[in-house]
């Protein structure tokens, strides 16, 4: 079977105002939740996975806490159930923005940035028709670029086949700022699909596949910071059980400059015909 290898770039200007509300909808719903305000929140649509960036986001108590392992353990710990147990009505604003129901979505935090990634996957991907209802407002460009890194994708879809025995149907790789989204496609095995019809099955899929990705992940992190050249704060993997999709997500020490893919020999590409960058929206306060 030929494994399809993706770059891909969110840049479709009319999604751009639906992007801008669900950045909206993430910003209302962390502040209501933890009584905080992000500094910044970004929105990124992708063929099924919406990926949602909050910067900002610990509190004075948790920063102090996080300065040691166990506290930063216990922050990731807490924000992770937490959002669990709250994030009913923020899958359902998801839902009725994009028209599409969310399988999964997970939750991570970079305790030595303050950085909180939210990651929803989708039943499919977000046909542009449905988005004709949304504003399509101007929106300034936002200070990041969105970086589909071929390589990158090549070596998660590496780590998983060896990982697991099986080669990925397809990978994406998406760069965004100092977060980095792998989503792996058609990678549960036939007993997995089988076991996941349950909702005790599919809840033990999803953890044996976040267990073995934190014992087996670290020698992805070190080839991950070799090509990017920034250091790994924190990773994590979640499963789609209904469709068999894998994503990591890697949240990094700092952006990744363009310069640093030169000495890597990956040259960051747009899917873009005009050779543009693909750019997000972001959303900050009021």
């Amino acid at each position: 079977m030929m494994v399809a290898t993706q770059a891909v770039i969110a840049d479709d200007p009319v999604k751009t105002g639906v992007a801008k509300q669900l950045a909206e909808v993430a910003r209302q719903f962390e502040t209501e939740r933890t009584g905080r305000t992000p500094e910044s929140v970004t929105a990124v649509l992708v063929d099924d996975s919406l990926v949602m960036t909050l910067r900002g986001m610990l509190s004075p108590a948790e920063k102090l806490l996080a300065k040691s392992p166990v506290g930063a353990a216990q922050i990731r710990e807490l924000h992770r159930q937490l959002f669990h147990t709250s994030r009913s009505s923020l899958l359902q604003e998801i839902e009725v923005l994009t028209g599409v129901a969310v399988l999964e979505a997970t939750s991570e935090v970079a305790t030595d940035t303050g950085t909180v990634v939210l990651v929803c996957l989708l039943a499919t991907g977000v046909a542009d028709s449905s988005w004709s209802d949304a504003t399509n407002e101007d929106i300034a460009d936002a200070p990041s670029d969105i970086w589909a890194a071929k390589q990158l994708a090549d070596l998660a879809r590496q780590f998983e086949t060896h990982r697991t025995g099986r080669a990925p149907d397809s990978v994406t790789a998406l760069l965004i700022d100092d977060s980095l989204v792998i989503t792996l496609r058609g990678a549960l095995s036939s007993a997995e699909q089988e076991l996941s019809k349950t909702p005790v099955g599919a809840l033990l899929v999803r953890e044996n596949h976040r267990q073995q990705f934190l014992a087996s992940g670290r020698s992805l992190q070190q080839q991950i910071e070799v090509l990017t050249g920034v250091a790994v704060l924190e990773a994590t993997s979640e499963v789609a059980t209904h469709s068999g999709t894998v994503v990591y997500v890697v949240l990094l020490a700092s952006s990744v400059e363009a310069s640093a893919w030169t000495e890597a020999k990956s040259e960051p590409t747009s899917l873009d015909s005009s050779g543009s960058k693909g750019k997000p929206d972001e959303g900050g306060e009021s």
